[in-house]
């Protein structure tokens, strides 16, 4: 389920008059289930949008926001959860370990128009900061913040949540053959945001890719002027030529992107890299390079190529959470 979904959901809420409640994940620490910036949006028929790490917390949580919407006015509180019945604090009824904190809320018809700058953001990549308060939620657009996540405690009166959103974690699959199709299926269903780029014009594997956001003709010399610089891209380089890669590699090298990797032998990479420090790129900018692409898993079939890069995109992904639980 992409992110966008969510928010389309709380939309449509806000606008039959639904009461709803949108609950995020503000912080998360160790072994906890829900990591920060999850998200769900729950409606008072009973509809649910989005997960907060699942079980029975996420159940308690939604009967204690289901108990709130008989309140006349609108309702915002911070609950901090403790995965662990060997606790003093708020138990989260989980016993993983770990800890996180929730920012529980009505929406009103107040955060309608924020809520749809951030889709209307989401659905053209632009990149802006999300922001809630006890007052309300604020969406800015073009602004950044520190990371991808901040939250901000002091007391229940007195918190501030901020995320980067509008631009969704996005992979720039460039070369749209058999490898590139299995490539944009599977990171598909992971959520991402997904373009496939290809100089081919009516390549069959191009047409018959339904699972890309966006499918896009182009020299792949040009592939970097479209690419958006940001923790959030990921580059996965699987042309079906040497010379190929080298000039969607050559395109791309320079970007300040979450993830670059490229498909090919360990001589044909070789040979690459060679003739690009030749062409005056600088060595250094070649070592953040993954490559040969994914992780080892004997991989033969294009399905499996793709499994195996999917895998290694989502491990240097999910080290910005790691971090942050540390």
């Amino acid at each position: 389920m992409k992110e966008i979904d969510i928010w389309e959901f709380a939309s449509e809420c806000i606008r039959s008059g639904l009461k709803a409640a949108l609950l995020i994940v503000a912080e998360s620490g160790k072994s906890s289930p829900g990591r920060a910036g999850f998200k769900m949006v729950l409606s008072e028929s009973g509809e649910i949008m989005g997960t907060i790490g699942g079980g029975i917390m996420e159940h308690r949580l939604i009967e204690e926001a289901k108990e709130n919407f008989s309140a006349q006015t609108g309702f915002s509180f911070i609950k901090k959860l403790v995965h662990s019945k060997k606790t003093s604090g708020n138990e989260s009824g989980l016993i993983c370990g770990g800890t996180q904190t929730m920012i529980i809320r009505s929406l009103s018809e107040k955060d309608l128009n924020p809520i749809s700058e951030l889709i209307s953001h989401y659905s053209n990549l632009i990149p802006g900061v999300l922001s809630l308060d006890p007052k309300g939620i604020v969406f800015t657009s073009s602004a950044k913040i520190d990371g991808l996540i901040s939250f901000r405690y002091k007391s229940d009166s007195d918190w501030y949540y901020s995320e980067m959103n509008g631009y969704p974690d996005t992979v720039y699959v460039i070369g749209g053959g058999h490898v590139g199709l299995a490539v944009s299926k599977v990171m598909a269903t992971q959520d991402f945001y997904v373009i496939t780029i290809d100089a081919r014009k009516d390549l069959f594997t191009m047409k018959r890719n339904t699972f890309s956001d966006r499918k896009l003709t182009m020299p792949y010399s040009e592939a970097g002027n479209i690419i958006i610089e940001s923790e959030r891209s990921y580059v996965v380089i699987v042309t079906s030529e040497h010379d190929n890669d080298m000039a969607a590699l050559k395109s791309v090298i320079s970007k300040n992107v979450k993830y670059i990797g490229m498909m090919g032998s360990k001589v044909k990479i070789r040979s690459i890299f060679r003739s690009l420090i030749e062409q005056g790129i600088d060595a250094s900018l070649l070592d953040k390079v993954h490559t040969p692409i994914g992780i080892e898993i004997g991989a033969d079939t294009p399905e499996e190529i793709a499994v195996s890069i999917a895998a290694e995109i989502i491990s240097v992904k999910n080290v910005r959470k790691t971090e942050a639980d540390d």
